[in-house]
């Protein structure tokens, strides 16, 4: 019974030898591999599935993104007129608009039926209601050009008067609304700057 016992720890003892040798066998090869490679191949970074810190975020598209709002402009009653006796009446009509007299003036003076017209001059735009108020719609300095309006009525029995301004370097046009405080005004259209090269718009005399 000794000598199974002690042949089997033999037996034990040369598969620990064997078995520890290989081990260290695998071990030397794997670092003579490694010594073996390339110096700049060692100093490479390992690959990383992790996200860059320095990674910016993904910008999103803002959801709240306001329409741009229509300019008006709100037009009180003044006790004054903005012109006074030396200006030209260009154009006047009593019976368009439910609010007044509608007349057109020019800084221009006249001679006889001719106006004398400069290279720049003021026009207005005004409603006189007829007692003792006025309503300013268009006051402005037009250089190279002149000023037109008409009144048109919408299915809805709302009168608007539309100012056409017409120069050498673009067009303009804004719209007047009758309101419970006022006039508001709002503009229609502006071509910006233009070289104006034919025109079949009639010219004041």
């Amino acid at each position: 019974m000794k000598k199974v016992i002690k042949a089997v720890c033999c037996i034990l003892a040369a598969v620990i030898l064997v078995g520890g040798g290989y081990v260290a066998g695998q071990r030397a090869k794997q670092s003579s591999i490694v010594s073996a490679l390339p110096k700049n191949i060692l100093d490479m970074p390992k690959e990383s599935n992790e996200p860059s810190e320095s990674a910016e975020p993904e910008s999103k598209p803002s959801e709240d993104v306001s329409e741009p709002k229509e300019d008006v402009r709100i037009i009180n009653k003044s006790n004054e007129s903005a012109v006074d006796s030396t200006w030209s009446t260009v154009e006047s009509s009593s019976n368009t608009t439910d609010n007044g007299a509608l007349t057109l003036y020019t800084s221009a003076q006249k001679d006889g039926d001719e106006f004398i017209w400069d290279d720049s001059q003021k026009w207005v735009l005004e409603v006189s209601d007829g007692n003792g108020g006025y309503y300013t719609l268009f006051d402005q300095n037009v250089s190279n050009g002149s000023v037109y309006y008409d009144v048109a009525e919408t299915d809805n029995g709302t009168k608007n008067i539309n100012v056409y301004v017409f120069t050498g370097a673009g067009t303009t046009i804004k719209q007047y609304t009758h309101t419970e405080t006022g006039f508001s005004e709002k503009s229609v259209y502006e071509s910006g700057a233009v070289n104006r090269v034919f025109t079949t718009i009639p010219s004041y005399k």
